[in-house]
């Protein structure tokens, strides 16, 4: 009786012994291959499912941009399915530790390789993967590890070795699985080198791969998109039409529908799409279609209305600022409005996430445009206060009166609308039918935003947030700029108010605005130094920023006209012969304007070295011995000669090594020889010519000094 329970114990020991993962035993191997598949593995391929099925469907595609076939990797996307990227990694290492004979040892690890990669832990994900390769005896394993490792190096940028692998796996006879991600992994890298027409053949020889879904529709939307910019629109249009036969979502069978209309100027269908209801909240993509639709054929101003349009209703945050760098760009390159492509500009910089690949070029431009702008401004600002000092009281008072009537009638006119906006806000709130989060606030409209701003810098300056800002005096007086002053309107009135502002509250900003006003001979003089400043810098900003030759000549020539002896002479005489590289006459009498007048100024010493090369050695040595003498004049108190042996160094040896000790020895002997002002200019011209010299601090310390001593 007692034997059969005891022949059952040993029984269990003897095959609990031969289960041993280091056994290669039959009983063992199916034992551990059955718990490795059915247990450990199936529950990292699970978690691991979880995994890419959420991320896939928190996605935030752009449709307005070109969707990547492949979901980039993001580790901070990533962090959101941390819990199911630890279970995989845990369940697969339980293979590993666990089941160390099993077959299913290969597929845990690429299992592990696969987490990691997600994670953006690119080097463990591609030490996995590179160790399954080395050892891994099933061969479906090899390859998906090998896969991996080709997906690491893409996302890394590595593209060149990302190739080398993927010549190994067209070697290699990939199972259905393994083909398709193959394929996918390769388009998407062709993708990235923006070599469209090799990613978008790929992707057609995957589509029969893959099953019917959402991510096969979104696939076809990338093909299409592909198709598109390689101006195939009837394979374009054809992708487009595929998204509908894939299970789509909402979103993407709308923007399939609205690009298959645009692809193939159907214009009766974005009427359609507009009417629909369901497309109420889509209405700005839908005119922003219309509006490619337009500047395809030509119809630019149109295009522009639509894109406005567009943007005045949109809601989208990721699509607004691509519509303002449209709208900016068209600006800047076809109508060179730069003052309105600025506020474009400076409305997509403050929605555009910084990692975006335009982000650096849109920040350069709003950065030009915005110190365009600026200048601008101080040249109309003080063109219209030089102006309105030469009107009689009379005409000066009708002015001010007038200007400060168009001001309040805004102010009443923002205040009425900031109201009707409040009152809108408020009465939604209330309507629990209302659209979610739909609002025309002004803070919520980053165009009006920017505007605002850029209005207030312009009236203000840039202020600090503090107490009582309004207090301090402005830098500018930019508010003047659009005065009209040759308005004859009479503004004034037998009432005791104009525009709701009461006499007193005129004559107080009558009183302020007579401030800004050059009235005397120093302030006027003042505001002619300021305005020829910002023209010489608006000159630079269009040859050297804006690439407009002509405006740029133009400009120079007019600050010449006006400002004949202005210190900015020289260096705009040297901009108008660079500007002239085509017209050599001109060219030439700007060459000699600048050496007869301003010989001996580094622009002119600059020409003198367009054939110079590198001066010899006994060149050199003649500078350095002119120098000597020089200076040895100048200690012995003998001023002219040192001043002549000064001026033919520079003049004979252009480019010397002891140029700049040249220089800083002419502007001492200028304040020995000339007035002050010849002094302060020669080292302020020292500082701006010779940037790395040695001798900068003590040309600083001196001009310090010379500006406290100045009478």
């Amino acid at each position: 009786m007692n034997r059969i329970p005891l022949l059952l114990v040993l029984a269990i020991f003897l095959c609990l012994g031969g289960c041993s993962q280091y056994s290669s035993s039959p009983i063992s191997v199916g034992f551990h291959n059955l718990n490795a598949k059915y247990n450990a593995l199936f529950q990292a391929n699970q978690k691991l499912f979880e995994a890419e099925k959420k991320l896939f469907e928190d996605r935030h595609d752009n449709y307005a941009q070109i969707l990547p076939v492949l979901l980039p990797i993001d580790s901070v996307v990533a962090s959101t399915v941390s819990a199911e990227l630890a279970a995989v990694i845990k369940k697969a290492s339980m293979v590993a530790e666990r089941h160390q004979n099993s077959r299913w040892l290969d597929d845990a690890y690429v299992l592990i390789g696969q987490a990691r990669l997600i994670q953006e832990d690119y080097k463990n994900a591609i030490e996995t993967f590179k160790y399954v390769n080395t050892t891994a005896e099933d061969d479906d394993a090899r390859q998906a590890a090998l896969i991996g490792l080709m997906r690491a190096y893409v996302e890394q940028g590595e593209f060149t070795t990302a190739l080398r692998v993927a010549e190994l796996l067209r070697e290699e006879d990939l199972n259905k699985n393994n083909t398709a991600n193959f394929y996918l992994t390769k388009a998407y890298l062709h993708q990235l080198k923006k070599e469209y027409a090799t990613s978008v053949a790929i992707l057609e020889e995957t589509f029969p791969l893959l099953p019917k879904n959402e991510q096969k529709a979104r696939l076809y939307y990338v093909a299409g998109q592909m198709y598109e910019i390689l101006e195939k629109f009837p394979k374009s249009s054809e992708c487009f039409t595929k998204v509908a036969k894939n299970r789509p979502s909402y979103d993407l069978r709308f923007y399939a529908s609205l690009n298959s209309a645009l692809v193939m100027n159907q214009k009766g269908n974005f009427d359609k799409l507009l009417k629909d209801s369901k497309n109420k909240d889509l209405s700005d993509k839908i005119y922003e279609a219309m509006a490619s639709a337009e500047m395809r054929q030509g119809n630019t101003a149109k295009g522009i209305a639509l894109l406005k349009k567009s943007a005045s209703i949109s809601k989208d945050t990721k699509q607004l600022p691509y519509t303002y760098l449209t709208l900016a760009d068209l600006y800047y390159d076809k109508y060179a409005e730069y003052e309105t492509a600025f506020a474009y500009y400076d409305s997509c910089l403050s929605l555009l996430p910084n990692t975006d690949a335009a982000f650096a070029k849109v920040k350069q431009k709003q950065q030009v445009l915005g110190e365009f702008v600026k200048q601008m401004n101080i040249v109309k600002t003080e063109d219209s206060l030089q102006k309105l000092s030469k009107l009689t009281p009379a005409e000066l008072d009708k002015v001010l009166e007038r200007a400060i009537r168009l001001k309040k009638a805004q102010e009443l006119a923002n205040l009425a609308k900031a109201k009707e906006i409040v009152a809108g806000s408020t009465t939604a709130t209330k309507d629990p039918f209302a659209t979610t989060g739909k609002t025309d606030w002004y803070f919520s409209n980053a165009m009006l935003v920017s505007q605002g701003r850029t209005n207030f810098m312009n009236r203000w300056g840039n202020r600090p947030l503090e107490d009582n800002w309004r207090r301090s005096s402005r830098d500018d007086a930019a508010s003047f700029a659009s005065f009209n002053t040759s308005s004859t309107e009479n503004t004034s009135s037998s009432k005791n108010t104009i525009e709701g502002v009461s006499d007193k509250e005129l004559a107080t900003e009558k009183a302020v605005m007579k401030t800004k006003i050059p009235f005397s001979a120093k302030a006027l003089e003042t505001s002619q130094i300021k305005r020829q400043d910002a023209m010489f810098e608006v000159g630079k900003i269009f040859k050297l920023s804006l690439n407009e030759p002509k405006k740029s000549i133009s400009t120079f020539k007019q600050l010449l006209s006006e400002y004949p002896n202005s210190i900015h002479e020289p260096e705009a005489l040297y901009f108008l012969y660079l500007l002239h590289e085509n017209n050599p006459t001109e060219k030439a009498g700007y060459r000699k304007s600048l050496f007869d007048k301003f010989g001996d100024s580094y622009f002119a010493r600059m020409l003198s070295r367009e054939n110079i090369v590198e001066l010899s050695s006994d060149k050199e040595t003649e500078a350095q011995k002119l120098y000597t003498e020089a200076y040895q004049y100048y200690q012995q108190g003998n001023f002219a000669d040192a001043l002549s042996f000064v001026d033919t160094a520079l003049k004979e040896y252009p480019n010397s090594h002891t140029e700049d000790k040249l220089a800083f020895l002419k502007a001492l002997l200028l304040a020995k020889t000339q007035n002050f002002d010849g002094y302060v200019k020669a080292l302020n011209d020292f500082i701006k010519d010779y940037p790395k010299s040695q001798l900068l601090g003590l040309v600083k310390e001196n001009l310090a000094a010379a500006k406290n001593a100045k009478p």
